[in-house]
């Protein structure tokens, strides 16, 4: 199996990042790959599992932050600016985002791209497309 990648991101928390990892070190027993997990995580999850069992983490920051637009807080995971540091920082290739938080954003996939990081998932005009629930499901 030829890995197009051998380090990946893990923009997500809890239950599904800890899943990707176990998934990840399947894949790697299975078929020899060196795949590298790096969890990214807000300060509360410091001692989580999934930042303890993955080959490395990055921290992200507090859990929320003010947008700068709306003044409302939101999640540090969806703050574009500071996924760009942290993907920079932990070099990683590629990016896997599980479901929620920013599994249904094409800003993300559009940030990875422009990194030269390969994102896990569909491509920003596909995940456009399936962002809202009603037209996905006339798509499909």
């Amino acid at each position: 199996m030829d890995c197009k990648f051998e380090r990946v991101a893990i923009v997500n928390r809890g239950e599904p990042a800890m899943r990707f990892i176990h998934a990840v070190r399947e894949f790697n027993h299975e078929y020899g790959a060196s795949l590298r997990t790096i969890a990214f995580f807000t300060e509360p999850d410091r001692h989580s599992m999934f930042v303890r069992e993955a080959d490395e983490a990055v921290c992200i920051g507090p859990p929320h932050v003010v947008d700068p637009v709306t003044n409302h807080l939101r999640s540090s995971y969806v703050d574009y600016g500071r996924l760009e540091r942290a993907l920079s920082a932990s070099r990683a290739e590629g990016a896997w985002v599980g479901w929620g938080l920013v599994a249904e954003r094409p800003e993300f996939v559009e940030l990875c791209d422009r990194l030269g990081v390969v994102f896990v998932g569909p491509d920003a005009q596909g995940m456009g497309r399936l962002r809202n629930k009603i037209a996905a499901k006339l798509l499909a």
